[in-house]
């Protein structure tokens, strides 16, 4: 925040600070603006012509309104936003030349505001757009990506932002899909369900073969197995059984029981130890050990899994505590809405209005209009042609017509 309110100072003042003669002409320019002086020896150290001090608050105050704030808190309150802006400026003016000054820019700039997630977004994008996939491969490398510790929020929301754009620029280069950050932040975050049959689908069948990360692995091979399903084929659980998935995200533990259980060789048992396991862990996001279970229950019409999941979460104290999780709450009304429906044939609750976020987002559209077949008698055809319609752009065998008039029987 100092170094760019220099930056303003020296845009203000309207010439370079390089010497003692520019500090003392900056020192009269400062006290003719404001009727407050700053000493030109403070204004050496504070422009690195002398050994640095930290400033004090009278002099960052002065400063602040020489640059035409109130004080330096009142510049420190509008500040991010325009160091912001000028730092997207500086950067959409250099993102068409040398990739160095890209790479340059980000490793000097200190991006640790709340704007700066949004920032290498805007970035990442750009480059996709303009098909730099060296370059970006590049800024995954930088310590921006190596160096800051992010939530799972940030995460999330930094991998459905980037890598939705993915669906344009599908012919990657294999150079991205070896980067250890590409992979973490947006390959196994925005999971590509309208293209399992496409490029997502190739993506995995290299990841699998190629990373040394064992989750990474797990989870790419596990990819690969729903396509199996999705496409009529034979699912297996080889090379899973071994797996100590003690320290594995909790989504993914998830994922791998789910591929258990599409096996159709799974038992209660499994379900029921996993549940059991969850309960010593005392997790205070459940939701997330359930996000893969509550769909694959959904989308392969298993009933029993989804009384067992509504039995043991309705009996569990589940929090809320990210604003992702909304998105696992809204898919376990789904799941909910469905099960009430085939033991009960009634609906107790309207959940198909609600906003369904991420790369799931086709195929919930199905299951809504799977639902809205069974339970709106009198426009059964136009569901049907949705239905259809969807199933189509999919591409999966599994949604057939029968899936559809049948999914409750």
């Amino acid at each position: 925040m100092i170094d760019y309110l220099k930056e303003l100072t020296v845009k203000n003042a309207g010439f370079d600070i390089v010497d003692r003669g520019d500090c003392q002409l900056l020192s009269e320019l400062i006290i003719e603006r404001t009727d407050e002086s700053v000493n030109y020896n403070t204004l050496r150290r504070l422009f690195g012509l002398a050994s640095y001090v930290k400033p004090s608050k009278r002099t960052l105050d002065t400063l602040a309104r020489f640059n035409g704030y109130n004080n330096y808190i009142h510049y420190l309150k509008i500040n991010p936003f325009e160091a912001y802006w000028s730092d997207k400026e500086k950067l959409y003016n250099i993102i068409n030349e040398d990739s160095k000054e890209i790479i340059e820019f980000i490793n000097k700039s200190d991006f640790k505001n709340e704007h700066a997630l949004d920032f290498m977004i805007s970035l990442c994008r750009e480059l996709i757009y303009l098909n730099k996939i060296d370059e970006l491969d590049q800024v995954f490398r930088t310590k921006f990506f190596n160096n800051r510790d992010f939530s799972y929020s940030e995460i999330i929301h930094f991998g459905n932002s980037v890598g939705i754009l993915f669906r344009t620029k599908q012919d990657l280069n294999k150079k991205l899909l070896s980067n250890a950050n590409f992979l973490k932040f947006v390959y196994c975050i925005h999971v590509d369900y309208f293209y399992l049959n496409g490029y997502y689908g190739t993506w995995s069948a290299y990841v699998s073969q190629n990373t040394t990360d064992i989750q990474i692995k797990s989870f790419s091979k596990a990819i690969l197995q729903l396509i199996n399903f999705l496409n009529g084929k034979t699912v297996s659980y080889s090379g899973f059984e071994l797996l100590d998935t003690k320290e594995f995200h909790p989504i993914l533990k998830g994922r791998l029981l789910s591929i258990k259980i599409l096996t159709g060789e799974y038992k209660l048992s499994d379900v029921d130890r996993y549940f059991e396991r969850l309960k010593i862990e005392n997790s205070s996001n459940l939701f997330d050990y359930f996000y893969e279970l509550m769909i694959i229950a959904i989308i392969s019409r298993n009933f029993s899994l989804m009384e067992l999941i509504k039995k043991f979460l309705s009996n569990e104290k589940v929090n809320i505590k990210y604003y992702y999780q909304e998105h696992h709450l809204v898919l376990y009304e789904l799941m909910c809405f469905f099960y009430s429906y085939f033991i009960e044939d009634e609906l107790k609750n309207n959940i198909l209005d609600s906003e369904f976020k991420y790369s799931y987002k086709e195929v919930i559209q199905l299951l809504k209009v799977v639902i809205n077949f069974h339970t709106d008698k009198i426009n059964g055809e136009k569901y049907l042609k949705k239905f259809e319609e969807i199933s189509k752009k999919l591409g999966y065998p599994l949604f057939t017509k029968d899936y559809l008039i049948n999914y409750f029987t």
